[in-house]
């Protein structure tokens, strides 16, 4: 064989092998060898294949992140309690203002936020090609999805799953603290420096009186916007109501909310005449654990209403 045929024959094996080679590495659109999809809440997203460097928008997915043993490279000033490992990251700012300059120095590889706070910067990360993800996270509901999503993002299933059982483990003890009590009548208020209303289902501790099997008397009244989290609540409806225990969550200043609550509540004869009130039964709760979600610490939560409601300490 000539020198030039054999050298063609050679090339022509090689090319061959090389487009052999390429179509058993091929893979579906849902995986690459750099990206794969993930499913949060029906809502599916593409990602890197194994992020190394997460930023993370929000200190409530940052603490979930950590307890899956998951990394993140940056944290949000808040009053989030915070390890001193977190305390330790670079700050990107306020939850609902985030720098982005500092963001982009960082440089992600993935950034994860929520679409309720970060939706605004969508833009901003599409247009530096940030990979991100926005997640919806409000409800307690939420807690157990979110972490299992964070533990197949990172690849820490079997530690995602780890937490989630002793989360489920510390509720359903709780739970089964107060299974031969009487269920308590009670009213879930809202106040904040410029009103005072009544939580439904959707708020997070009306959600966590029903998780507890309580009454919540503001649900006997069908004709509300059952999208909404709080709805108008006057004096005299709780009067004819009069639950056995008000819980308060609160938001702003303690200074503001005694006010409200005394133009539109506490300073009218008809509050001293509520059983809750003559009964001692009505506690301010701090915010940190029942205005926004409490995430890990729900059954912190939970075991402090039934204190509260019942006398009954729980602990884990």
């Amino acid at each position: 064989m000539r020198p030039f045929k054999r050298i063609l024959t050679i090339v022509t094996i090689v090319l061959l092998a090389l487009v052999v080679l390429a179509g058993c590495g091929k893979t579906d659109s849902s995986h690459t060898s750099e990206t794969r999809t993930i499913t949060y809440k029906d809502q599916t997203y593409t990602v890197p294949a194994n992020p190394q460097r997460i930023a993370t928008l929000a200190n409530s997915l940052l603490n979930f992140l950590d307890a899956i043993d998951g990394q993140s490279i940056s944290r949000v000033d808040s009053s989030d309690a915070l390890s001193d490992k977190l305390k330790a990251l670079p700050s990107l700012g306020q939850t609902a203002n985030i720098n982005m300059e500092e963001l982009l120095s960082l440089k992600p590889d993935l950034v994860i936020g929520l679409s309720n706070q970060h939706g605004k910067y969508e833009g901003q990360l599409q247009s530096n090609q940030l990979p991100h993800i926005l997640v919806s996270y409000d409800g307690i509901k939420d807690n157990v999805p979110l972490l299992l999503f964070l533990g197949e993002l990172t690849h820490h299933e079997t530690k995602a799953k780890e937490v989630v059982a002793q989360y489920n483990t510390n509720i359903d003890k709780v739970k089964a603290a107060i299974k031969n009590v009487t269920p308590a009548r009670v009213a879930v208020l809202r106040a904040t420096g410029k009103a005072v209303t009544a939580e439904t289902e959707l708020a997070v501790t009306a959600a966590m009186v029903k998780e507890l099997g309580m009454t919540n008397v503001v649900l006997q009244h069908g004709d509300f916007d059952k999208s909404a989290k709080t709805i108008p609540y006057s004096l005299e409806t709780l009067a004819a109501d009069d639950p056995d225990i008000i819980f308060i969550s609160t938001m702003g200043k303690k200074e503001d909310i005694t006010k409200t609550m005394e133009k539109e509540m506490t300073s009218n004869p008809a509050w001293q005449n509520l059983t809750a009130v003559k009964n001692g039964k009505v506690y301010y709760l701090p915010s940190n654990l029942f205005l926004l979600n409490p995430g890990l610490h729900t059954p912190d939560a939970m075991a402090e209403l039934v204190n509260m409601a019942y006398g009954i300490k729980v602990d884990f």
